[in-house]
Formats: structure tokens, C-alpha cells, sequence
């Protein structure tokens, strides 16, 4: 390769290693296949959910969600359940458009098998130059079915205001690009006779008052026409600010993750 292997490509390699390890080692069968974003990998513990498996990870968009479960529901025929994690930024963000994030495409791609192929040229040739390459690699770190509470987790800088942030996701959000791939994931589950729960995860009050309560509502009215429910914690008054890390992420040993993976559990019922 040309240039030297970006460090977020590194660092994800090792990280969704480390979830592969615990999926290969997991004895129980997975029933409930959970995905999204890091607000999914921060906040969703496979404890309260049994026979659940967190295939989160950062930036994470729809498409590499739709292909993950198109992967897992192929090599995995207890799944029954589907949870999807669901950002404000959900509906326009396409991983593989972001330079400094497009590496983690790859790595999921070659981790777990995905048969992705890229236009992009730089993904293109760090894919070719790690192709078949990485399926040996076994991480052993503190966690369980998927999800590493204190493996790899950062927060946002403290220099960055709450204003940014919501700025930032509001400008996927205001875009659709993303939701064809929700759409495949919908019909997908539905041949497979797979329940789809969707979940809009929850925020600290200062990014919903900037942001606005009544967001989501396209993802609603889509979920309406398929097998699908909404469970919505964006508007949930059961975190408390400290259950957070920062504006959007819950801290990974706190309180906000039991009453989140409850919640899933609860919905599951």
C-alpha cells in the first residue's frame, strides 16, 4: 500500500477482533442481533438481553448494519430478533464518504466477511492490501457477547460544545441518503420471519433542547409499514445527565446501561 495503514483502521481492526474472539467463543446460540452506531456500542449490555450479541461499533451507518445482519442471519439460524440502533444522524450518514472514518468499512468488511466491494480508491487499496489477511487475529479483553466496557472507549473532547455536535449530527439527519439501506434491512427481516426493533438512543438534555424533541418522525412512519417497532429513548426522561459520558454517548459502567438494556429486554417480551 502506498501510505501507511490509518491508525482508526488499526485501532477498529483489533477492537472488532476482540468482538469477533467473543463470538466465536459465545457457547450459547444468538437470538437477538443488535446493531448501529457507538450509541449502541456504548450503552447496549447482552447481560439483561439472553442470547443477545452486540455487534456495534463506532460510526457504524445503515448500510454496514444491513450487511452485518444479511452476514449473520446467513451463518446464524436462532436469530429472531433484530435491534437496531438508530442515530439522529442515521438517515445521511454513509460511512464509506468519510475520509477520516471510511478505514472502519474495511475493517468490518474483513472481520466479519462481509464481500464488500469499493469504488472508493483508497478504501480499494487498503482493502486489496489486507484481503484474507486478518482472520487470524484473536483479541482477549474484559467483556461479554460483543460488548467491552472499557476496552476502546473515548469521549469527546471537552472543547467541543454541545452546539457542534448537534450541528454536526443535524446535517445527516436533515439528509436520507442512508434510509434505502434501513429499508433492505426491513424486507431482508421480513423473509426471514425476523422481528425488527428499532431504538433511538437517548441523549443528555442539553443535546435534545438544542436538537428538538420531535425528531425521528420519518422513521416512525417507515417502521409502520413493516414488522417493526419503534422504541424511543431520544425522548426517554429515565437517563440523568450523569448517566452520560458526554452529550450523546452513555458511559459504559453506568447506571444508563441497565436501564437501557432492560428497556430492549422489556421490548423483546
Amino acid at each position: 500500500m502506498s501510505q501507511p495503514f490509518p491508525d482508526v483502521f488499526e485501532q477498529q481492526v483489533v477492537y472488532l477482533a476482540a468482538k469477533r474472539t467473543m463470538l466465536r467463543m459465545q457457547s450459547d446460540r444468538i437470538d437477538t442481533l443488535v446493531l448501529g452506531s457507538s450509541h449502541g456500542d456504548f450503552g447496549f449490555d447482552p447481560a439483561y438481553v439472553p442470547g443477545s450479541f452486540n455487534a456495534c461499533c463506532r460510526s457504524q451507518d445503515l448500510k454496514h448494519s444491513f450487511r452485518l445482519y444479511e452476514a449473520f442471519a446467513q451463518r446464524y439460524d436462532t436469530i429472531h430478533t433484530v435491534v437496531m440502533f438508530y442515530s439522529v444522524f442515521s438517515s445521511g450518514w454513509i460511512l464509506e464518504r468519510s475520509r477520516a472514518e471510511g478505514p472502519i468499512s474495511v475493517a468490518l468488511n474483513e472481520v466479519f466477511c462481509l464481500g464488500m466491494n469499493y469504488h472508493d480508491p483508497h478504501l480499494a487499496e487498503l482493502n486489496a492490501c489486507v484481503e484474507g489477511k486478518l482472520d487470524e487475529i484473536s483479541v482477549d479483553v474484559p467483556g461479554r457477547s460483543g460488548f467491552l466496557p472499557e476496552f476502546n472507549k473515548g469521549f469527546m473532547p471537552a472543547n467541543l460544545t454541545t452546539e457542534k455536535r448537534v450541528s454536526d449530527h443535524m446535517r445527516f439527519y436533515n439528509s436520507s441518503v442512508a434510509v434505502e439501506y434501513l429499508d433492505d434491512l426491513l424486507e431482508l427481516a421480513g423473509r426471514n420471519g425476523h422481528r425488527v426493533i428499532v431504538v433511538t438512543p437517548p441523549v443528555r438534555s442539553d443535546f435534545r433542547r438544542i436538537a428538538g424533541e420531535n425528531l425521528f418522525g420519518a422513521v416512525r412512519n417507515r417502521l409502520g409499514q413493516h414488522r417493526a417497532k419503534l422504541l424511543d429513548l431520544y425522548r426517554s426522561e429515565l437517563f440523568a445527565d450523569e448517566d452520560f459520558g458526554d452529550m450523546d454517548h452513555l458511559r459504559p459502567l453506568g447506571s444508563g446501561v441497565s436501564t437501557l438494556s432492560s428497556l430492549v429486554w422489556e421490548s423483546i417480551r
